[in-house]
């Protein structure tokens, strides 16, 4: 027994220490940022290409590189006996002051360097959708809840009062039979609204590291319009400019159009360079003749070459026609994408367009079944109405307002959706929503 306890307590203890009550959905987004290895794996990779970058760059600069030796040599031969202790000291220089090869590599790897530093706001952007998204997703599934919850508590009460006019004569079998059904219905409805709550907990654990129970709701005041400025013109000519996809595809047109001058320039263009060494040598013979001196050699050498690739077998054209090629497929996919952005902008701004003609019409559709409710409960304690058009007028009530709260927040994704799309969901976005979240009563 004690044994239970204990494990209870640890078990109480852990759910303490990692539950949060999250004051905003900023902390939820910060709390992704640092459990995502998705992003932790593409700032891993900016930072190489950031080296990379250095890397390639010391190829612009001079090399020199340092040797030495030391050695003995014997030899015993039938017209010549002796020995040799020698060392031996040497600098080397290769300096390529001209080639263009060498320039475009380097333009090439920071490309590289900018594409993935993109690739990094965009992971960034995408990890805040989708965190954003499943925080909407678990406002979605609590306000269902709550729904559901008020509804079962009003069937409840039906029921009892169903039962207790069965009781006294004043309620058919069939009345107390259908108030039960209903009953049961929509427990069954709220058992599948705490499944949505739980997996969408989960999925923000999976996200966060952290469960997460509770959260601030959207203000009943959030603003339910769009932008009199904002058109499908203004944003796609922001997606142009802002996208990170596009950026991406954009430096790759860049990268690929480089490219071709690489090609080019390795296989057409000349490399001169400076080489040079500085070498000391030191022997020490057993014996002296006219051939075997002891003693200090020092060399000295300095050239300028210059290397001119002529033929390749056709290896040098083939590789620019590879190139060029190449560029023009990355121009192609980057129009493709464009394409692709432009129709989901604008699917977007319908999306929201509709949206907001759908809250102002549910509104209406709320007062009238509200309306239609109190009617059918005068009908009813008057005896011209019966308990299923009660129990339905009821259901018809709630399942309006859980419709009015899912397009309000469908509302705010599609707001973010759009952000996303022309490359504007920032931190102070984020922040911005932030203000709108209250905390629930």
């Amino acid at each position: 027994m004690k044994k239970h306890i204990i494990s209870s307590l640890i078990t109480a203890a852990v759910m303490s220490s990692t539950a949060v009550q999250a004051e905003s959905i900023y902390d939820v987004y910060k709390l992704a940022k640092q459990n995502d290895p998705g992003l932790r794996a593409a700032a891993a990779t900016y930072q190489a290409q950031k080296e990379g970058v250095t890397v390639t760059k010391g190829n612009l600069y001079p090399e020199i590189s340092f040797s030495g030796s030391l050695g003995y040599t014997n030899i015993d031969s039938p017209s010549i006996e002796y020995d040799n202790n020698s060392n031996s000291l040497a600098l080397e220089l290769n300096y390529p002051i001209y080639s263009p090869a060498l320039g475009y590599a380097v333009d090439a790897v920071e490309i590289s360097s900018a594409s993935a530093g993109v690739s990094y706001e965009n992971s960034e952007e995408d990890l805040a959708l989708t965190t954003l998204t499943e925080y909407f997703n678990l406002l979605i599934a609590q306000s269902t809840l709550q729904t559901t919850e008020a509804l079962v508590k009003s069937t409840a009460s039906q029921l009892d009062r169903a039962k207790k006019q069965y009781e006294v004569g004043l309620a058919s079998v069939t009345d107390l039979q259908d108030a039960q059904a209903e009953y049961d219905s929509v427990r069954v409805t709220e058992l599948s609204a705490r499944s949505s709550v739980s997996y969408a907990q989960k999925a923000l654990y999976q996200r966060t590291g952290r469960v997460i129970e509770s959260i601030p709701t959207l203000s009943a005041d959030y603003p339910i319009r769009l932008d009199p400025n904002m058109t499908v013109d203004t944003l796609i000519a922001k997606a142009q400019k802002d996208n990170k996809e596009l950026k991406i595809l954009s430096l790759a047109v860049e990268s690929a159009e480089n490219n071709i001058s690489i090609q080019k320039s390795n296989g057409r263009t000349p490399t001169v360079s400076i080489t040079g060494s500085l070498s000391r040598t030191d022997n020490d013979y057993s014996v002296t003749s006219s051939s075997l001196t002891s003693g200090a050699t020092n060399t000295t050498a300095l050239s300028l070459g210059v290397s001119i690739p002529l033929y390749s077998g056709g290896a040098i054209n083939a590789s620019v026609r590879q190139a060029s090629a190449e560029a023009e497929s990355a121009i192609e996919q980057k129009a493709s994408s464009l394409q692709s952005i432009e129709l989901n902008i604008r699917s977007l701004y319908l999306d929201l367009q509709t949206a907001v003609a759908q809250i102002e019409a549910q509104q209406q559709l709320i007062r009238s079944r509200n309306s239609a409710l109190e009617a059918t409960k005068a009908g009813y304690d008057v005896g011209t109405r019966n308990l299923v058009e009660l129990l339905d007028a009821q259901s018809n009530l709630y399942d309006a307002q859980n419709t009015y709260e899912q397009y309000r927040y469908n509302f705010v994704l599609k707001q973010l959706s759009l952000l996303e799309a022309t490359g504007d969901l920032t931190e102070d976005k984020i922040k911005q929503l932030d203000k709108w979240l209250v905390a629930q009563n």
